[in-house]
């Protein structure tokens, strides 16, 4: 069941992140922080984090927030599934959940970004099987010979 992340939801969010290894365990201290600003209010206007749930314990989560200085234009910031529960289809609903929030609101471009690097294959996938095209690419961008990939969706009929 998808529904909207608490601040009970916060630790598990983190293990979720460091599980699926989107993050070192030693490297979640900027997570932990975009966590308690947005759960204190302390965080743009739009933000939403959201957790999907198996019996009541958390396995995914996604989180989305409008692109600055933009009209209709969203990023997806951070989608992730605990490794357990992958290829279930748990990825593809939470972006499908997302898509029709936004749609539901008159919102127009929905984008993502990930690596470059063969290691991401699997997530460049992942984006255009959920119907994203690759929109751009900035070579070097994370650091030499790692670019950045930017995917795009509209989100109403152009």
């Amino acid at each position: 069941m998808i529904r909207a992340s608490t601040p009970d939801d916060a630790a598990a969010l983190i293990a979720i992140a460091v599980a699926a290894e989107l993050f070192p365990a030693n490297e979640t201290e900027e997570l932990s922080n975009v966590l308690e600003s947005y759960f204190s209010g302390n965080i743009g206007e739009g933000h939403v984090w959201l957790t999907d749930e198996e019996n009541g314990e958390p396995c995914g989560v996604a989180y989305y927030a409008p692109a600055p200085f933009t009209d209709g234009t969203w990023d997806l910031l951070m989608i992730v599934v605990h490794p357990n529960y992958q290829r279930q289809g748990r990825g593809k609903a939470l972006v499908e959940y997302v898509e029709n929030t936004l749609r539901a609101s008159g919102q127009r471009i929905f984008l993502v970004e990930t690596s470059g690097l063969p290691s991401y294959d699997r997530a460049r996938a992942f984006y255009t099987k959920c119907g994203f095209e690759e929109e751009a690419r900035i070579r070097d961008f994370y650091k030499a010979g790692e670019d950045k990939v930017v995917f795009r969706k509209a989100l109403n009929a152009e």
